[in-house]
């Protein structure tokens, strides 16, 4: 009989350390996906910083684009819009509908959950941002 109940405890504990490491296990999936989770998000908003940043230096790095941009986009030139070239008309047509896809798959990100909204309030809608107010872009 003493062994008997020796084994039922053996069991009991056996059985005991069986759970408790499945469930340090599952907490440490758990942390271990959280910290994925989180190293996913830092990259994608990594990403779209790093997009925003090669169409800004695209525009600012090209004196013809730069013109074209302000001649159509910002709302002190384009006011006065002295004639566009054909040639400044598309390149900076192109430019902001570059612009407006890195923009939608921002609001994507938001909506999907990856990036959260302050991301997609950087670029400025909620204050009036200037590049995306004027006739020109409404039109």
């Amino acid at each position: 009989m003493a062994s008997e109940a020796t084994r039922s405890r053996l069991q009991t504990v056996g059985n005991f350390m069986a759970a408790t490491g499945v469930i340090l296990s599952l907490l440490f999936v758990g942390l271990e996906l959280r910290q994925a989770t989180a190293l996913a998000r830092a990259q994608t908003r990594q990403g779209l910083a790093d997009r925003n940043a090669e169409l800004i230096g695209l525009i600012a790095g090209n004196q013809e684009l730069a013109r074209a941009w302000a001649l159509r986009w910002q709302p002190e030139t384009a006011s006065e819009n002295p004639e566009m070239s054909p040639t400044e008309f598309v390149q900076s047509g192109w430019a902001m509908s570059g612009m407006l896809r890195h923009i939608e798959n921002v609001y994507m990100q938001v909506v999907e959950g990856v990036v959260d909204e302050s991301v997609l309030n950087s670029y400025g809608f909620r204050n009036n941002n200037r590049n995306f107010s004027t006739p020109q872009f409404v039109a």
